[in-house]
């Protein structure tokens, strides 16, 4: 076909304009631009660069937070919306899953996951718009995590949380202790992930004492790709709270999820923060094993500045497995399969984290 002929941009413009007269079909500006590089132009940069580009949504500033339209935004990613005016909730659906902003709340539904973002979504003239550090550093890395730059998975650190002259929370009437419980958690981890495909370090491997920033420089020190930190909750005078929750580190100038309002401290990156993207994908597997498996309450997925979260240099997250101020969940902690079944999720989820940087890989 015509498309075949190739046009030298070192000719002259009448030559060129003689070609798309003949064939108005093609752009007159892909000439001029052809022209100006000194490049050949072939079928396939044609077809390529007659394209328009693809407009990147509007934005709009609220005090320090950027905005955009969340449907503009979706819409890219190949989702359809519908909009729920009693509830004041817009609703992304895709062969891939559902999404549920609600008006004026940082709380979200993934996938019937609740996730917490740094900023509330809001409806501004009747549109829907969420802030763009959450859509760029946290939502989208876990809907499209073919679409960050691929990263090795070679060194694992299991952080079993307290030891030593640290015990941790403390079921007093059952007496039981959350360093006993963090351990034990990741020595089973390690055993099922085994050292064949991975590398697998314990920040520690008895009772002892180590501070958080000497489990950070235990991680950067052996050059840790993934960190995992094991921890049980507990909350003071409320002993009917329960459930699940995991954390990874707040994105740089976003609040953190307990945050009621921004702070200075905000505007800090950490070492932590140049691996939001992964870090992003990483909880979102691990709430949702752990939910799956032991079909506990879901407390969410959240973000928090903890130091060891701060500190590594990789993709990190701290998860809360149960909350030991709970009898009756700490009585199933307590209990050898149960806290199995906490290991198992745990694997699984560093699977699918696998399997998510391998399709970045592709």
């Amino acid at each position: 076909m015509f498309l075949s002929v190739f046009i030298n941009c070192r000719d002259s413009v009448s030559r060129v304009a003689a070609f798309f007269r003949r064939h108005a079909s093609c752009s007159l500006r892909l000439a001029v631009a052809c022209l100006a590089l000194g490049a050949s132009l072939t079928p396939s940069t044609a077809l390529a660069a007659a394209r328009p580009p693809v407009k990147a949504p509007a934005t709009v500033r609220i005090g320090e937070t950027t905005y955009t339209e969340a449907r503009a935004w979706f819409t890219r990613l190949g989702y359809r919306e519908s909009y729920a005016a009693e509830t004041r909730t817009l609703t992304f659906t895709s062969a891939a899953g559902k999404i549920v902003f609600t008006d004026g709340s940082r709380e979200a539904r993934l996938n019937g996951m609740r996730i917490f973002l740094g900023e509330p979504a809001l409806l501004l003239k009747g549109v829907m718009h969420v802030s763009v550090i959450d859509l760029e550093r946290f939502i989208t890395p876990i809907l499209r995590p073919e679409q960050i730059s691929p990263r090795p998975l070679r060194t694992i650190v299991l952080d079993a949380g307290h030891g030593g002259t640290d015990g941790g929370t403390r079921n007093q009437p059952l007496k039981l202790d959350e360093k006993v419980f963090t351990l034990d958690v990741a020595q089973r981890l390690h055993r099922l992930l085994g050292e064949d495909r991975w590398r697998v370090l314990l920040t520690r491997t008895d009772d002892r004492f180590i501070s958080l920033a000497e489990r950070a420089e235990f991680a950067n020190s052996a050059q840790a790709d993934l960190f995992v930190s094991i921890h049980f909750n507990a909350v003071a005078n409320n002993p009917a709270v329960r459930g699940t929750e995991t954390y990874v580190l707040t994105s740089q100038h976003m609040r953190s999820t307990s945050a009621s309002k921004s702070s200075p401290d905000d505007k800090i990156a950490h070492p932590g923060n140049r691996h939001d993207a992964w870090s992003a994908v990483l909880g979102y597997h691990m709430q949702r094993e752990l939910l799956a498996r032991l079909k506990t309450e879901d407390r969410g997925y959240k973000r928090a500045r903890f130091a060891v979260l701060r500190l590594v240099d990789c993709p990190a997250v701290l998860v809360e497995a149960g909350y030991l101020s709970n009898d009756d969940e700490a009585a199933r902690i307590a209990e050898e399969s149960y806290r199995a079944k906490i290991a198992e999720a745990l694997y699984t989820a560093i699977l699918a984290y696998e399997a998510a940087l391998t399709s970045a890989a592709k």
